[in-house]
């Protein structure tokens, strides 16, 4: 998630001491956030396996309305993935994108990803009424990861162009240190977004001509380059191999152009949390 996710966001952005392989329905059931997943084409037959184990769930949590804002909202979405008995569980943080990996196994990894983009609207913010309209989106692209120590540094990166050509590109890049102690699993690490220019001015910019009507939002015009920086973190605790629980939380900062903006400035803050919690329960459908 940019700033906030979510979790997706998510920012947008957004854990589970386990990144176990996912169905395709959860692309369905994630429109509404990011969510982290590995849902191989190979593997689909796992979920007709006597020994699925299937991993159902929800989050939910609080961040940013919009990009900038000081006000935050709420969101939420369920959770189901499912892996091979005999795979050992693999980690994976609430702000990774919605992805399948296509290329490498193990501690590489390349596929295919999907993250959730936030709106603006009226709604969020009557002052910022007569600004264009920003639907909520979707923005598909690729991933890397590598576990440079294994089960204890893992390098990520997601690059994604939204669905409509004037979203632009987002690039998120993400390192995190994980530990696990006893049924305790932590992560942290920071966090880098960098935007095109059409997403830059898709979520900063104020056209010119509503000085009429919005004095306090002057026309401004920026340009692509570094959006934020943040740090993200996480605790999961294992309660038995069925039951699961977590809490994370993201701060970013927005940063050049993004903070610049008049938006930021007069009615937000560069300053963006984003907090959230689940519970995730495993189980094996089969005899």
């Amino acid at each position: 998630m940019d700033s906030g996710t979510q979790c997706g966001t998510g920012q947008r952005d957004p854990a589970p001491s386990h990144r176990p392989d996912r169905l395709a329905i959860l692309l369905v059931l994630s429109l509404g956030a990011a969510a982290p997943a590995d849902a191989r084409a190979d593997d689909i037959a796992t979920l007709f396996e006597p020994n699925t184990v299937v991993s159902i769930g929800g989050l939910a949590g609080a961040g940013p309305r919009f990009q900038g804002a000081r006000r935050a909202g709420l969101w939420g979405l369920p959770y189901l993935s499912f892996r091979r008995a005999d795979e050992a569980p693999d980690w994976w943080a609430p702000d990774d994108g919605l992805d399948a990996a296509l290329v490498g196994d193990g501690p590489v990894q390349a596929g295919v990803v999907l993250d959730f983009r936030e709106g603006r609207s009226a709604r969020d913010d009557r002052r910022l009424t007569e600004l264009p309209h920003a639907p909520a989106t979707v923005g598909l692209g690729v991933f890397g990861e590598v576990w440079a120590i294994p089960e204890t540094l893992r390098l990520r990166a997601e690059i994604t162009q939204g669905v409509r050509a004037h979203d632009g590109v987002l690039a998120k890049l993400a390192a995190d240190v994980v530990r696990r102690i006893g049924r305790f699993t932590l992560g942290v690490g920071p966090r880098l977004t960098l935007g095109d220019a059409a997403s830059m001015r898709l979520d900063f910019d104020v056209p010119t001509g509503l000085a009429a009507i919005a004095p306090a939002l002057p026309p401004y015009r920026t340009g692509g380059g570094p959006r934020s920086v943040g740090l993200a973190g996480s605790v999961a605790y294992e309660w038995s191999d069925a039951w699961q629980t977590l809490a994370f939380t993201r701060y970013d900062r927005l940063v050049a152009g993004a903070a610049a903006s008049p938006i930021v400035r007069r009615f937000g803050t560069v300053d963006q949390w984003s907090f959230g919690l689940g519970a995730i329960y495993s189980f094996r459908p089969g005899p």
